[in-house]
């Protein structure tokens, strides 16, 4: 792991242990050994280092998924990979509560890069309902408000996850892909 990997590991941690509120500069730079002077050879300002922290995990995490549910053709088996996935990823990483809660806080400029990796996702999957409805496999229902239905429905799940649970991600998954496609196929 490189140094930028271990500033961004850190605060992650931090960020979600205590919020990023209550997480000033100087308490990433002790628990790394380092002084605060010394952050800011990595990154601009906290806001700055958040960025880099959102779009680390995205290209990390989050876009891996897009891109393996892109390579499906089968629009059910690619929508069933996207919500296995993201879910199992929100139940294993409890980082993203405190990135997608601080979200709002990034400048326009990187407001708008984390933004665009959301939209890839969430044109994927409202074009793969819409495929489904036009196939006829799935309902014909309003497909931008069913993709926000299966973003938040995912997205709220570290609210009240308990990430103690080691067993949890691939039933909770399961559990999701039941409600959302016997909602959903016809």
């Amino acid at each position: 792991m490189d140094r930028r990997e271990e500033i961004y590991e850190t605060a992650l941690e931090l960020f979600t242990e205590r919020g990023y509120d209550n997480t000033p500069l100087s308490l990433i730079a002790k628990a790394l050994g380092l002084s605060k002077g010394g952050l800011y050879h990595y990154f601009e300002s906290k806001e700055h280092l958040l960025f880099l922290l959102h779009e680390y995990t995205a290209k990390r995490d989050f876009v891996p998924i897009i891109e393996g549910a892109e390579q499906i053709r089968d629009p059910e088996e690619r929508l069933r990979y996207f919500l296995q996935n993201y879910t199992e990823l929100l139940a294993r990483t409890a980082y993203a509560r405190a990135l997608i809660h601080e979200v709002r806080r990034l400048t326009p400029d990187h407001y708008a890069v984390i933004t665009r990796i959301w939209r890839r996702a969430f044109d994927l999957i409202r074009n793969t309902l819409n495929e489904l409805a036009r196939s006829g496999k799935g309902k014909r229902i309003d497909s931008t408000f069913a993709t926000f239905a299966l973003i938040g429905m995912c997205s709220w799940t570290f609210y009240w996850l308990d990430y103690s649970r080691k067993d949890t991600a691939a039933k909770l998954s399961a559990a999701y892909s039941e409600i959302f496609f016997q909602g959903v196929l016809g």
